[in-house]
């Protein structure tokens, strides 16, 4: 009888309210575990990302006002929703109108379609400046051009080829150009005597979720056929992007509104930054 009992005792399994108590220490223990294990590293997961958008944010529009700072003065312009362009410029400086006490001077005169001048104080990176074949189709990567008295009205506009010329020599004290056709290569002198070298067009575009920088194309009047392809990847994971300008005057700086929204992974973040731009031709 007491071997039954024994075998009886042997062959028992769980009972309902132990197996209810399993099942209610198990979901305590999956509470515990997403409260105080899981959302934490969820939240660092989130913060990370965050930063990553944050910075790649940054990084972009950092380089875009960058260069914005240093265009050709009166070339920025937006050509649509997410696109922004502008003429870079390698140097800059002041040229001679009249003759110094000693003589013996360069001058500058527009009315010549090519001619050398003195730079006054010497031109900063002379050893940057490309020169290039005499004309006037600036824009391109085949070197630089000189640029004088910008102020993007007609007669005065670089996108429409005013006020250019090729610059065929540079030295530290110096610059020759030709603008490759007879006739004044410059409208008229600039109030402060200051020239620009300038080097390539660029534009910053935002299509497909991309920040695409374009550069060397040339320069137009109206809006550029940019390359259907390529173009250099500075941002991806582009949601919005708005580019404004308030071209200011002749004597009031530019500014240059930049703002980009990107997302990933259940995360937005924006950057919003501004820039001054030189306007005095």
């Amino acid at each position: 009888m007491a071997t039954f009992a024994a075998e009886r005792r042997a062959h028992y399994g769980f009972t309902l309210i132990e197996m209810i108590m399993v099942i209610v220490l198990l979901g305590i223990l999956s509470t515990v575990l997403i409260v105080f294990i899981i959302t934490p590293f969820q939240a660092a997961r989130d913060l990370e990302l965050r930063a990553d958008l944050v910075d790649a944010a940054d990084l972009a529009l950092n380089r875009m006002t960058r260069e914005l700072r240093g265009a050709l003065p009166n070339s920025v312009r937006i050509l649509g929703p997410g696109h922004i362009e502008f003429i870079g410029t390698v140097t800059g400086g002041r040229y001679r109108r009249l003759p110094a006490p000693g003589g013996g001077s360069d001058l500058f005169v527009p009315a010549r379609s090519s001619d050398s001048f003195e730079v006054l104080g010497g031109l900063n990176d002379a050893a940057q400046v490309t020169a290039r074949a005499p004309g006037f189709d600036c824009g391109t990567a085949a070197g630089h051009c000189l640029s004088v008295f910008n102020t993007g009205q007609p007669g005065f506009n670089a996108y429409a080829g005013d006020n250019l010329a090729a610059i065929t020599a540079a030295s530290g004290s110096s610059i020759s150009y030709d603008r490759g056709v007879s006739g004044p290569a410059f409208a008229t002198h600039s109030p402060q005597q200051r020239f620009f070298v300038v080097d390539t067009s660029v534009s910053y575009v935002c299509s497909a979720g991309e920040l695409r920088r374009h550069a060397g194309y040339g320069l137009s009047s109206g809006t550029p056929t940019l390359p259907t392809t390529g173009g250099e990847l500075v941002a991806s994971r582009i949601v919005d992007c708005q580019f404004s300008y308030l071209p200011g005057t002749a004597t009031r700086r530019g500014l240059v509104s930049l703002r980009l929204d990107l997302a990933e992974g259940g995360e937005r973040v924006f950057l919003l930054v501004q820039a001054q731009v030189l306007n005095t031709p």
